[in-house]
């Protein structure tokens, strides 16, 4: 009996200590670094890859778990869908972050994103906050179960970004506010933004960066491309001096290297000065860093200022990781790097070599719409709105004279159909009874609309066609049928391997949450991720 008993006891104790070690804090990352790139492909850093140094992007892709086929199911309306993506882990369906901007009903207005009238600007007019974001992120899940202990900061060129890289409970969202000129955030984190921070503003060490004079990183002839400035000449040169307003230099800044230089710096002084990843309680910090230049086809690496970027950013990711090392230590940091879904060939591209493309003019096709359902149903305001391929019908017009609005949608829908350029049109009504793979069209488009926000009507353009406004201005990428990217985690001992099987863009927030040992957030759609450790 006594013998049986301490069988009992060893078992329960070996099976207690294995929980234990399965469920200890100290195999939890103290940091969490979320890099996300605009506009970076696979393809251009495999076109790069013997120009890189060692601790950039191969450090990532050669000593981390590197996933090469990580697909998008859903099509973006902008890189803030994508960050909202990221960090909920679901769809915007869900999360209900279409786009850039949206169509406001109420005010029949475009409005940010991200714009919150309840919330004040901080070194900024603007006011912004994650407050339409309607789902919780991994870091609001952190928060909430280390009883706000954990530390969670972000940091991005662009105020909509920054506030949904950072979600709901972040100690403080950091952007670079264009028409200040200065670092800023906003009312809605009690904090405001750091001292440390907001000295940048007035030592005129932030003012130093953006005066920024962009040149070769190296000698002109050792560029693969000649500068989108002079097609004949490998040379390049952008001074911000040559822009008039304070709004015209930060825009232009922000399509420089010297801007990733910038979110490059603050993130080693955010970890520094905020004593980020120094307790067993994870802290995150996510950034925002881009390699889109202000030049023509600046989505293609066909030019030396796209070459240069890279380069930069390539040495910028060096000296980020080096920080992270010698401050937290690979072992107890976790750094994941993923972009956001990007076209890749511009319309004079195709043109040139004779892929189909074209412009559609949505203001000029919503004024003949608005004719046509008036010439069949009365006269009135039939098109109510529009925004980024979302037609907003008069529901209360058609109720007014007692019409059937299913009517209206159907003529709708059948007009536009006519138009050159048009691939599929659809009612968000008859998207909520679509069922399909990941890989269908009609069920990724279902999967980018929100019920709460979308148009009565969604269509799609053909192939490489672009919306362009009135003054013939492209204001949305070219439709993509192909939605991939890649995602690289490092550090927090990862195993270097190549991992070839397909995942979600949504399934990195679950991933996450698995690894801190926390639940997934509350819309998440995303599986976890099998890492090698």
């Amino acid at each position: 009996m006594k013998r049986w008993f301490f069988v009992i006891i060893v078992v329960f104790y070996t099976s207690s200590l294995t929980m234990a070690q399965h469920f200890k804090t100290d195999e939890k990352p103290q940091l969490v670094v979320n890099v996300l790139v605009e506009g970076l492909q696979f393809e251009h850093i495999s076109r790069l890859w013997n120009y890189f140094g060692e601790g950039g992007f191969k450090r990532l892709i050669n000593e981390g778990t590197f996933f090469p086929n990580t697909q998008f199911n859903y099509i973006s309306g902008g890189s803030t869908t994508d960050c909202a993506s990221l960090m909920t882990g679901t769809l915007p369906a869900h999360h209900g972050i279409l786009g850039d901007f949206f169509f406001e009903q109420k005010t029949r207005e475009v409005i940010p994103i991200t714009f919150d009238g309840k919330s004040v600007g901080i070194g900024s007019q603007e006011n912004h906050s994650p407050v339409n974001l309607f789902a919780s992120t991994f870091t609001d899940v952190l928060k909430v179960s280390t009883n706000a202990q954990s530390k969670v900061f972000s940091i991005a060129l662009n105020a909509s970004n920054a506030v949904l890289l950072g979600g709901h409970t972040a100690d403080c969202a950091i952007w670079l506010d264009t028409e200040s000129g200065k670092l800023a955030t906003s009312s809605f984190y009690e904090k405001g933004l750091p001292s440390w921070c907001d000295k940048m503003n007035t030592d005129f060490s932030l003012d130093n960066m953006t005066d920024f004079i962009w040149q070769p990183l190296y000698a002109p002839f050792t560029y693969n491309y000649p500068s989108a400035n002079d097609i004949s000449s490998k040379n390049f040169l952008y001074k911000a001096e040559k822009y008039k307003t304070i709004a015209e230099k930060i825009t232009a800044f922000k399509s420089t290297p010297f801007a990733n230089k910038l979110v490059r710096k603050l993130a080693i002084e955010t970890i520094s000065k905020e004593k980020l990843g120094k307790t067993i309680i994870t802290d995150v910090l996510s950034l925002q860093f881009t390699v889109n230049p202000h030049i023509p086809n600046a989505q293609e690496l066909l030019s030396s200022e796209k070459e240069d970027i890279y380069l930069r950013l390539d040495k910028e990711i060096k000296l980020l990781l080096d920080s992270v090392d010698l401050l937290i230590g690979k072992e107890n940091a976790l750094v994941i790097l993923s972009a956001n879904q990007s076209g890749n060939m511009s319309m004079e591209t195709m043109k040139k070599h004779r892929i189909n493309c074209g412009r559609f003019n949505a203001s000029r096709a919503m004024a003949l719409l608005n004719n046509y359902l008036m010439l069949l149903n009365g006269q009135g305001n039939w098109v109510e709105g529009y925004f980024s391929k979302n037609i907003y019908l008069n529901r209360r017009l058609a109720e007014k004279k007692s019409l059937d609005f299913k009517q209206i949608q159907y003529q709708a829908e059948q007009f536009m159909m006519d138009f050159q350029g048009i691939q599929s049109v659809y009612t968000t009504e008859n998207l909520a009874y679509t069922n399909g793979s990941d890989y269908d069209l009609t069920q990724k488009i279902k999967n980018s609309i929100n019920f709460r926000r979308s148009g009565t009507i969604v269509f799609t353009l053909l192939p490489g066609w672009v919306e362009v406004d009135g003054k013939e201005n492209i204001v949305g990428p070219s439709e993509r049928t192909h939605h991939q990217t890649f995602v690289a985690f490092y550090g927090f001992d990862i195993k270097p391997q190549e991992n070839l099987q397909t995942i979600q863009f949504v399934d990195i927030a679950p991933t996450l949450c698995n690894l801190l040992s926390i639940p997934p957030p509350n819309a998440c759609v995303g599986r976890i991720i099998p890492l090698n450790k």
